[in-house]
Formats: structure tokens, C-alpha cells, sequence
């Protein structure tokens, strides 16, 4: 084989590697609430738990919402309460290091505005990033061949 054919199905074996990867997301964190006695489990985008986060949960009964309970997380990034007596409704806010997230449920499964952003897969994202660099590039071609025509 001569070195041009190698070099061609190394830069074709790179690209495929590189579309290939697997997305890394480690500082996204997410909360989860489980009823009976509420569950709130805590992780990184990673899946790493939250372990000996701050948790503060907050009971909210007609709209005004009170501090119930301050703690923190397990080595697990677990976190168990009892319901307070006539209290449906809770926010509960972890935070760890600068990484923080909140979540609003009730517990009559009545719907509570959800907060926590959706984030676009990683297919998205690269497609997005190509139709930014698609239309700049447009724009700039337009723009130079008007630049052009005028002269």
C-alpha cells in the first residue's frame, strides 16, 4: 500500500472514532424524590452521586414556603424526610461545591411547574454547532461576493 491510501483510512478511521464517543456530562445534576417517606436521591451528570451534599427542603402550604429541613446527603447521595403533617408540597434544593439544582414536587401527584432545564442530546448539539457555522459562513459569502459586484 502506498502512504496516501494509509493516511486516507487513518483520517477515516479518526473521524469515525471521534463520532463514536460517547458524550461526557459530569457536572449536571439531577434530584429525585420518591413518596412514602421521601427519597431525595442526587447525582452528577456522570452518574457519581452527590455524596454529604447540602439539602435544604422547603414546605410550602398556601403558597407560602418555610424552611423545614436543612441537611445533607449520604455517601450514597441519598437523602430521606418525613412528610410534614398537612404539607403536600416541597421544594428541595442540593448543592455541592458550586453545583446546585432544585426540584418542586407534590405529593398528591398534583402537576407543579417543572424547572429543570431539558438539555439537547449531543447529536443535536453538534448538529446545531454545524448549522451556526453553515449560516455564518453564508452570510459572510453573501457579503463578500455583494462587496465584489459592487467594485
Amino acid at each position: 500500500m502506498d502512504s496516501l491510501r494509509i493516511m486516507k483510512i487513518l483520517v477515516l478511521l479518526s473521524i469515525v472514532l471521534t463520532i463514536c464517543m460517547p458524550a461526557a456530562s459530569a457536572h449536571r445534576v439531577y434530584v429525585q424524590e420518591t413518596i412514602t417517606e421521601v427519597e431525595v436521591r442526587a447525582w452528577f451528570g456522570g452518574g457519581d452521586p452527590m455524596a454529604d451534599a447540602d439539602v435544604m427542603v422547603y414546605a410550602i402550604k398556601d403558597g407560602e414556603e418555610e424552611l423545614y429541613i436543612e441537611d445533607k446527603t449520604d455517601s450514597e447521595g441519598l437523602f430521606y424526610f418525613k412528610p410534614k403533617l398537612g404539607v403536600s408540597e416541597y421544594r428541595i434544593v442540593v448543592s455541592e461545591s458550586g453545583h446546585k439544582d432544585e426540584k418542586t414536587f407534590s405529593l398528591t401527584g398534583d402537576a407543579v411547574g417543572n424547572n429543570s432545564d431539558a438539555e439537547l442530546p449531543l447529536a443535536a448539539k453538534i448538529g446545531a454547532g454545524f448549522g451556526y457555522i453553515i449560516g455564518i459562513a453564508g452570510i459572510a459569502m453573501y457579503l463578500s461576493a455583494r462587496k465584489s459586484k459592487s467594485q
